[in-house]
């Protein structure tokens, strides 16, 4: 079965903040004014783009009766793909007959068509369409109100358990008091994407396997594809992410419910929010087939606005049927106090509303106010939202942010520790808003109408999660401890184990094949056990309450092989290369000589190869296993446009004779000839300018214009250059820049550098970085001396080449972590 995600990418870049709907300290792209590609597919970036909204909608009420959540998504997906087809049937084939490019939203009865006025006239003239409106309305919120400090790891107030919005809520409460801290349960948001490999969220991923590889597949939905899977496309979803499932090791805790999972879906413009809305429902492969509907989120953080609500008003309404519990920001244009600023979809009945409040339980004064659509109270409730600390993307650290962004996660993780711990309540969206509502306390300002109890300004009032468990009816729970083994009673970690009863439940094992799962409604579930190369088995187990049941669930082995081969590349075998089994634990490293070994069943199976060194890019390959066989698996090469390749060093870490007169942190250069003309894409220079912040320029000075960056190529300057750690970098007194000339060679040293923080201009580590430059246009990189942590690594950097004009790049490392000591590699043009 698959799933149409209306998905449209395009080159985009970040120029400016906060002008798109994201609501505290999001990056705004928009496709370059004179560089971007127009793909025939693309009605993004084209003027003619509008949406069709038809008048019929689906009924849900089905849903409400089905025994779980699964069964509610299904019927929901069901119904209302079906609906959309009906209702749509002669919409589509008008446009086919038209040749007009369109796609199908079933989640709210929708089409997003590209075409002219004539086209409009014609489809607004049909009975079953209820309006035609612009492709977007994008609001205005203000720009991100960053915090005044932040705090890297390990320099944080050791007596400080938590921040102080943890306390505020009341979270650490609940956990002391009931040992509730969100086990099992599943937080999303649809934001800018979320760091995966952030030490905060890392470990509560639910993508990650138990040997710490992860698998994005109904996990991770990016939308974007801007840069490398599991990623934030600027800083914002990490920061939400945070705040509902962040785990702190090395400071005070920064998330409401730290032992969620978490999933999330990286779409910044309306109509990618729509297919990542859908998407929530039913959550699929990388392909966006095999949808599965037992791994939907319980709860969906929005953090966002719409310019109106025309595009969203089926979102709530469908994920509430399926059991899903919308929380949605309320808004940062309140400035002043003015009313009516509720933004959408924040405004709608179905959305639960969140404000902001400062450390004073005040609402904050750019928080939007109420009323909303149709006179509704709004927002619904309020949560702290004013300078709150939370994980921090691309940089890996944590910094403070403001705004009803950065309140909305409390409100959704506080919904995660309610279900957690009061597990009936799981999926019932109307019960778990009338507790919120009743248990949160009072914030008497009705200044934009309303009550002491209920009001325009801050809702119900304070969230405060203590009141709310308290007020939570409840029955007894009970708890299972699973085991999964193989045939011999050997431990089969990242199984999977499916529960179907009273409430739902999906479980993975750990590393020791178990999993466990303390709080849960009382009554015989069916269980499914699943685990890659094993058959499935199936059971009954009955929870009851006060005890905790064992379930020993042993899998027979299907009939496997054993795979062999070798993983190459043009220069030799490559040592070190994983080869996995796509979409499943199952992997194995290449030896020395780039053999691997992997027993997998028979059967038809892709193979993902990542390569040891990212001069090769990851590949697949699909293989019918009938029995032990031998498969060799070849790397194609990172390339770009005109034929830049790279490989391993041909020669190691050179250092610079002569220190040149550059230093400090603002990116100075010098002008230097070089003894014969060197070429970049096709043009030879005998004048070079070398900067401080690890860069060539070919056409001159190379200036750091942004931070943190944007991935290569971006249509920025500085272009013309050689980036051999671009980044924000400071030459101090134990740093220099080095050069040699020589008639075969140049070599540029930046030796023993700071690389500082985007953010708070603070060392981050150190590195030194060796560049050798020679007449036939290759270009040598060499490592050595590289301090802990991202920024060392690369995450704010650029590694590569650029073009004339910024439309061409050799990207090595994109704002990627992948700088250790030792790292080397060679930039070569193409033959000639």
């Amino acid at each position: 079965m698959g799933l149409s995600l209306g998905t449209r990418r395009w080159r985009r870049i970040a120029v400016a903040l906060a002008a798109t709907g994201l609501l505290a300290g999001t990056p705004m792209f928009v496709p370059p004014p004179a560089a971007a590609e127009q793909r025939g597919d693309d009605r993004s970036s084209r003027s003619d783009a509008f949406w069709v909204v038809l008048r019929d909608r689906a009924d849900l009420s089905g849903a409400a009766a089905l025994p779980s959540k699964a069964a509610r998504g299904e019927f929901v997906y069901n119904t209302l793909t079906r609906h959309a087809d009906r209702a749509q049937a002669g919409i589509r084939g008008l446009l086919d007959r038209r040749g007009a490019r369109y796609e199908s939203y079933w989640i709210t009865n929708a089409l997003l068509v590209s075409g002219d006025a004539d086209l409009r006239a014609e489809l607004r003239s049909r009975p079953e369409v209820e309006r035609i409106e612009p492709e977007s309305r994008p609001v205005q919120p203000p720009a991100p109100v960053l915090g005044t400090r932040a705090r890297s790891a390990g320099s944080t107030p050791a007596e400080a358990a938590v921040e102080w919005n943890i306390a505020r809520v009341g979270a650490d409460r609940v956990w002391r008091e009931t040992g509730v801290r969100g086990e099992g349960i599943v937080v999303a948001a649809i934001d800018s994407g979320a760091q995966v490999d952030h030490p905060a969220l890392s470990a509560s991923y639910r993508g990650r396997y138990s040997h710490g590889a992860v698998n994005h597949d109904y996990h991770f939905l990016d939308l974007e594809s801007a840069c490398e899977e599991g990623c934030d496309r600027g800083f914002h979803g990490t920061h939400v992410m945070g705040v509902m499932a962040g785990r702190r090791a090395d400071g005070p805790q920064i998330g409401v419910a730290p032992q969620a999972r978490w999933i999330a879906a990286a779409a910044l413009s309306e109509d990618k929010r729509l297919a990542a809305a859908q998407w929530m429902i039913a959550p699929t492969d990388g392909a966006g087939e095999n949808p599965r509907f037992d791994l939907a989120p319980d709860v969906v953080n929005n953090s966002w606005t719409s310019g109106d609500e025309n595009y969203f008003s089926g979102v709530a309404r469908a994920w509430i049927a399926a059991g899903i519990f919308p929380v949605f920001a309320a808004g940062n244009s309140g400035a002043g106090g003015s009313c009516s600023t509720t933004a959408w979809p924040a405004s709608l009945a179905d959305a639960y509303a969140v404000g902001n409040t400062t450390r004073q339980d005040e609402i904050f004064g750019d928080s939007s106010r109420g009323p909303g659509l149709n006179g509704l109270t709004k927002p619904d409730i309020a949560a702290p939202g004013t300078g709150i600390m939370s994980s921090y993307g691309p940089t890996q650290d944590y910094f403070e942010l403001t705004g009803t962004s950065q309140a909305a996660p409390h409100v959704a993780a506080a919904v995660a520790l309610l279900w957690s711990g009061v597990p009936e309540l799981q999926g019932d969206v109307a019960a778990t808003r009338r507790l919120l509502d009743a248990s949160a306390r009072d914030i008497d300002d009705t200044s934009c109408g309303g009550t002491t109890d209920d009001n325009n300004a801050g809702g119900e009032g304070l969230l405060d999660i203590p009141a709310l468990i308290r007020a939570a009816p409840r029955g007894g729970t009970g708890g299972l401890t699973g085991t999964v083994a193989g045939p011999a009673g050997n431990a089969l970690p990242d199984a999977q184990l499916v529960l179907s009863g009273p409430r739902s439940r999906t479980l993975f094992t750990d590393s020791q094949g178990a999993a466990r799962l303390d709080r849960m409604v009382p009554g015989t579930y069916t269980y499914r056990a699943t685990a890659f190369g094993h058959e499935d088995a199936t059971g009954t187990v009955t929870v009851q309450q006060g005890r905790r049941v064992t379930l020993a669930v042993r899998l027979t082995e299907m009939p496997s092989a054993t795979l062999t081969g070798r993983v190459g590349t043009a220069g030799g075998p490559d040592a070190g290369a994983a080869v996995a089994v796509t979409g499943t634990a199952a992997s194995a490293r290449t030896d020395a000589s780039g053999n691997y070994r992997l027993r997998v069943p028979l059967g038809t199976h892709d193979l993902t190869v990542t390569p040891s060194h990212h001069c090769w890019l990851p590949t697949q390959d699909r293989v019918t296993v009938t029995g032990d066989q031998r498969v060799d698996l070849d790397l194609t090469p990172l390339k770009d446009l005109y034929g830049y390749t790279c490989t391993r060093p041909v020669s190691g870490y050179r250092t610079g004779t002569t220190k040149l007169d550059i230093s400090g942190s603002t990116g100075a250069s010098t002008e230097v000839t070089l003894p014969f003309p060197l070429p970049l894409y096709g043009r030879a220079t005998n004048t070079v300018w070398i900067s401080t912040n690890g860069a060539v320029g070919f056409a001159g000075p190379p200036e750091l214009l942004a931070n943190p960056q944007w991935p290569l190529p971006d249509y920025l300057p500085p272009f013309a250059a050689v980036y051999a750690f671009f980044s924000l970098l400071d030459v101090d007194s134990a740093a220099g820049v080095h050069l040699t000339r020589a008639a075969d060679e140049v070599v540029v040293e930046w030796r023993n550098v700071a690389v500082l923080s985007p953010r708070t201009r603070e060392a981050a580590g150190r590195l030194s970085v060796s560049l050798t430059m020679r007449p036939d246009g290759s270009f040598t990189l060499n490592y050595r001396d590289v301090g802990a942590g991202p920024l060392a690594a690369g995450k704010n950097a650029l590694i590569g080449a650029e073009n004339h004009d910024g439309t061409d790049a050799f990207a090595f490392g994109n704002l990627a972590p992948l700088v250790e000591g030792g790292l080397g590699l060679t930039i070569r043009p193409p033959a000639e």
